[in-house]
């Protein structure tokens, strides 16, 4: 899809009812990333050498070979807890995916500590959350990342309703208006143990990632955030800042 967006539609139906989105006719806003404001977490978008980015590409062809076979294009990305590098596994992967020329979408439905532009050291216009408010159009609150070249629908600010915003018949419009343009949709989720949106999320997604952070997440901890999935569409573990 790369910069452009297809949003001359108007209105999308959900669930025998009609939403009604803002048009939109020009592209996402684009952003060039600058190496010196990434965040040094953010490896997959920088030359650290094969050695640091080879997890990840072990990842994606692992989601590739998945999908040739498999319903898998969105997946959630979780974590048990804050501080188990969720969101830079989340842009890594989304980065590796793009270099492996597929065509991808970060929605950062965490509203409690968005962190993803902070990591990337950029801003944007207009955030997730006022898009689904003000009922816009997906390509009028997402940032195109260059020179890595995939597409970041961001949370700007902190927001207290993310139920009521993750379950909107908006947002639910928005998803469908996306899914046909993407490879892989990559939604990074608020904690488990810190908030139920995830179990929102479950709806929207075809499987799951779980990141789990080497000698911080805790067997019991792991256990409850498991316990809030659907383990039948657990894709897997992914094991963060393990010691060399």
């Amino acid at each position: 899809m790369g910069k452009y967006t297809k949003d001359l539609e108007k209105l999308v139906r959900v669930d025998s009812s009609v939403v009604r989105l803002n048009q939109s006719i020009y592209p996402a806003q684009e952003v060039a990333l600058m190496p010196g404001r990434l965040d040094p977490r953010l490896v997959a978008f920088q030359d650290f050498g094969p050695h640091a980015i080879a997890p990840y590409n072990r990842l994606v062809v692992s989601l590739i070979a998945t999908a040739s076979t498999q319903n898998l294009q969105r997946v959630l990305i979780a974590s048990a807890q804050y501080g188990d590098g969720r969101t830079s596994v989340t842009l890594n992967l989304a980065a590796a995916l793009a270099r492996a020329g597929q065509r991808v979408l970060v929605v950062e439905s965490d509203f409690l500590r968005p962190s993803a532009l902070r990591l990337l050291g950029v801003d944007a216009e207009t955030g997730l959350a006022e898009a689904i408010t003000q009922g816009l159009a997906p390509s009028q609150a997402m940032v195109w990342l260059q020179p890595i070249g995939f597409n970041l629908l961001p949370a700007r600010a902190q927001a207290e309703n993310s139920a009521e915003l993750l379950a909107s018949p908006v947002f639910e419009a928005m998803m469908q208006m996306l899914r046909p343009e993407y490879d892989f949709i990559l939604f990074d989720s608020a904690p488990l143990l810190a908030v139920a949106d995830a179990n929102l999320l479950e709806l929207h997604t075809d499987a799951t990632l779980l990141v789990v952070r080497q000698g911080r997440t805790t067997t019991s901890q792991m256990a409850k955030a498991v316990a809030l999935l659907n383990e039948e569409r657990l894709l897997g573990v992914v094991l963060n800042r393990v010691a060399k």
